[in-house]
């Protein structure tokens, strides 16, 4: 098992190689570290593992490939539907890892900006009573 700080190197290599951003920042989250890209958290460093944040239909790809598995937060369902624990030997296979890491980064900052605006929507409900 390779150690967080291994792990956040190599997920800043795999950043590079995707052609993304390596401006990423970290901040402790239930027994790990939450990594976000411009405030986007798209994946989660632990003694478990680096979990990416993905769509449905990545999540079920990436769980599909043999030691991947589901990252499970005991304390927030919810937030373990969206995050899997790549295998191990992928995070050795820069550019294997890279493309999932692109795919996680791509999934966060959408579905973060759809649901900033659906909850600012919600919030101008709440306040006003309308629509």
């Amino acid at each position: 098992m390779h150690s967080t700080s291994i792990q956040e190197e190599i997920l800043r290599d795999a950043l590079g190689v995707a052609g993304l951003s390596v401006q990423i920042s970290s901040q402790r989250m239930m027994g790990g570290f939450e990594v976000s890209i411009k405030k986007h958290p798209f994946a989660h460093i632990s003694s478990q593992g680096t979990g990416l944040r993905l769509s449905p239909e990545d999540r079920t790809a990436l769980l599909a490939i043999p030691g991947a598995k589901a990252l499970l937060f005991p304390a927030d369902p919810a937030r373990s539907a969206k995050f899997v624990l790549v295998p191990e030997p992928m995070l050795d296979r820069l550019a294997e890892f890279a493309s999932w890491v692109k795919k996680s980064v791509r999934f966060s900052t959408t579905n973060t900006a759809i649901s900033s605006s659906a909850k600012l929507a919600f919030k101008r409900t709440r306040q006003t009573g309308k629509k």
